[in-house]
């Protein structure tokens, strides 16, 4: 997806977060006090900013195509470590269709490059998932690369999936090399499940 005004992005995430965290706090607070109020307007103020941005976007960006996306096709095997001591629904999430998208299009993280990674998560269990952590990171140690912290999904029903969309950036200071991305399903205490890697080429 084409990158929209950033003037109108930023500011429909900050209308979007404000909004988002008022509702939020209002509704947690009626429900469950000062501690509901706290975690409603965390979450709707995450929730808000996301889709701020997200409108604000799709209103500016001019129209393009996914013919310039580049599915990651140097994966690892998925792996799961003893399956048979953990027994959540979270163990039959697998990554699927993991896509890179660059603003040069060339598939290469150039220095001061907003890029995006765009993966599905399939259950392919009997079970409902719940708290359900997308990772995405970097593994080699490389300096300048900035990745969009990790948004919790609430759930996701057997058989079925979500599209998660994480945001990268690099430096002006990034050096030529290569940077290998882990993207893992992790629970909400960080342990992780399935999960892949792949390697891009940086450029300064």
């Amino acid at each position: 997806m084409a990158a929209g005004d950033p003037g109108a992005v930023l500011a429909g995430a900050a209308i979007g977060g404000n909004v988002g965290g008022a509702i939020g706090g209002l509704i947690g607070e009626n429900n469950r006090g000062w501690r509901g109020g706290y975690r409603g307007s965390a979450i709707g103020t995450i929730v808000g900013t996301i889709a701020g941005a997200a409108i604000a976007n799709a209103a500016t960006a001019p129209k393009q195509t996914e013919e310039y996306s580049y599915r990651v096709e140097r994966t690892q095997p998925t792996y799961n470590s003893r399956p048979e001591a953990r027994p959540s629904a979270i163990n039959n999430l697998k990554i699927r269709n993991i896509r890179f998208i660059d603003d040069s299009r060339d598939h290469v993280i150039n220095a001061g490059e907003n890029c995006k990674v765009v993966f599905e998560i399939m259950n392919e269990g009997n079970r409902t998932a719940f708290n359900v952590v997308p990772v995405v990171a970097e593994v080699t140690g490389m300096k300048h690369v900035y990745i969009s912290p990790s948004v919790m999904i609430e759930q996701i029903a057997p058989r079925e999936g979500v599209k998660y969309t994480a945001s990268i950036s690099a430096g002006e200071r990034i050096k030529t090399g290569e940077v290998i991305f882990r993207i893992a399903v992790a629970d909400e205490n960080g342990e992780e499940y399935d999960w892949q890697e792949f390697s891009l080429p940086t450029q300064r």
